[in-house]
């Protein structure tokens, strides 16, 4: 009998005061995936700040907008008739572009493990031991 790890779930919180009260919980993937999502995630950052959007930028945004709603486990989102908008590929296409974006950069950070940078006088784990370990081979 083998060893089978359980999915794990991530609750996102966002910093931004027009973001407050929204709840988005995702699924995580693999690191393939998540790699090449990251990818995805960068060309559409940079394709939401050109001015002229081409065809291989919308395929990257689809693929990316693809990965992000196939994690999506639930959100508490409503439109602008108070009703639930739905955790799928299409609930994610309706939202606009910016806010989806932050949201999958979230899920990105969270996922990855990736943190704000600590500044370069905050110290970010703990200190090495003052005496090296002995190591001797078996």
């Amino acid at each position: 009998m083998g060893y089978k790890r359980k999915s794990l779930q991530y609750r996102l919180v966002f910093d931004d005061p027009e973001m407050e009260g929204l709840e988005v919980v995702t699924k995580s993937v693999s690191s393939g995936r998540l790699m090449g999502l990251m990818k995805l995630a960068d060309l559409a950052g940079q394709a939401g700040k050109k001015r002229e959007f081409t065809a291989n930028d919308a395929r990257a945004v689809e693929s990316l907008f693809e990965g992000f709603a196939s994690a999506l486990v639930s959100w508490n989102l409503e439109d602008e008739k108070d009703e639930p908008v739905p955790a799928t590929l299409e609930g994610v296409k309706d939202q606009d572009f910016d806010f989806v974006l932050s949201i999958i950069m979230a899920w990105i950070e969270a996922v990855a493990g990736v943190s704000a940078d600590l500044g370069k006088d905050s110290r970010s784990g703990g200190t090495f031991p003052e005496a090296p370990i002995p190591m001797a081979p078996l």
